[in-house]
């Protein structure tokens, strides 16, 4: 069982041999000026090299979420609206909304590991994330403005014939995750570190009051902003497009 948002966190490059190897041309600094392919190949969601004890200018947050803005999404109807959330009362309150709920996947996780030692990497930083989410800076809570419901009435009203509720679903979510990703690689550019996580959804109700959310919004996940420990990151091991593209048609 993985936590789809809990994408592999790229470490600090440890030994000149790993430095060396064949994904050392493509390691990029933590801040300064970066290439596109760089940009996008190197930022990752990162979980144990937050910095919890450094201070984050709030006017840089603002910034990355301004450029996340420009994120494409259905209709060009913009439906996200977004929570930062500063207060050291309120970051206890959602940490422990999301300790609670990240439980049982991460004792799913740790026996997993035992049977998978490669998967503990993951589980260590998905624990360390939970451990202590309270002291990150700042959290980011992204919201949609509407509920799925109301998005599938929606799309019914448009006359697309039934069940609506995969497409509506795909367009719901769709329109605000493409402005999570932006908003990491702008954090990234200004020299800062996001993990992103939907763990805390399985007690959103909890999180809901803390943030005193509207009846009508949705949180679609929780970003975690801090600035980096180290000075690099690089590629994170991925499939090769040989085993993940389908050409024409799929190809078992």
């Amino acid at each position: 069982m993985n936590d789809p948002c809990h994408a592999n966190e790229e470490q600090e490059p440890r030994t000149a041999q790993a430095e060396a190897g064949p994904r050392a041309p493509h390691s990029a600094p933590a801040t300064g000026k970066l290439s596109g392919e760089e940009l996008l190949t190197t930022t990752r969601s990162v979980r144990r090299r937050l910095d919890l004890d450094r201070p984050v200018d709030i006017r840089l947050v603002h910034a990355a979420l301004s450029d996340a803005l420009q994120a494409p999404n259905g209709s060009n109807e913009q439906p996200w609206q977004w929570v930062v959330v500063t207060d050291a009362g309120s970051r206890r309150q959602l940490a422990e909304c999301y300790r609670k709920a990240a439980q049982p996947y991460l004792v799913s996780m740790a026996d997993q590991a035992t049977e998978e030692p490669e998967r503990a990497g993951v589980w260590r930083a998905s624990a360390h994330l939970a451990e202590h989410l309270h002291r990150v800076p700042v959290l980011v809570v992204p919201c949609l403005s509407l509920s799925p419901g109301d998005f599938e009435e929606r799309f019914r009203k448009l006359g697309l014939p039934a069940p609506v509720d995969h497409v509506a679903h795909s367009v719901y979510y769709g329109s605000i995750w493409p402005a999570m990703w932006s908003f990491m690689l702008a954090l990234r550019l200004r020299g800062l570190a996001c993990a992103v996580t939907a763990l805390h959804l399985a007690r959103a109700q909890e999180a809901a009051e803390v943030l005193r959310l509207p009846e009508h919004v949705t949180q679609a996940g929780l970003m975690a902003v801090a600035h980096p420990k180290g000075t690099f990151f690089r590629p994170a091991p991925r499939r090769g497009i040989g085993e993940v593209v389908h050409q024409d048609f799929w190809r078992s």
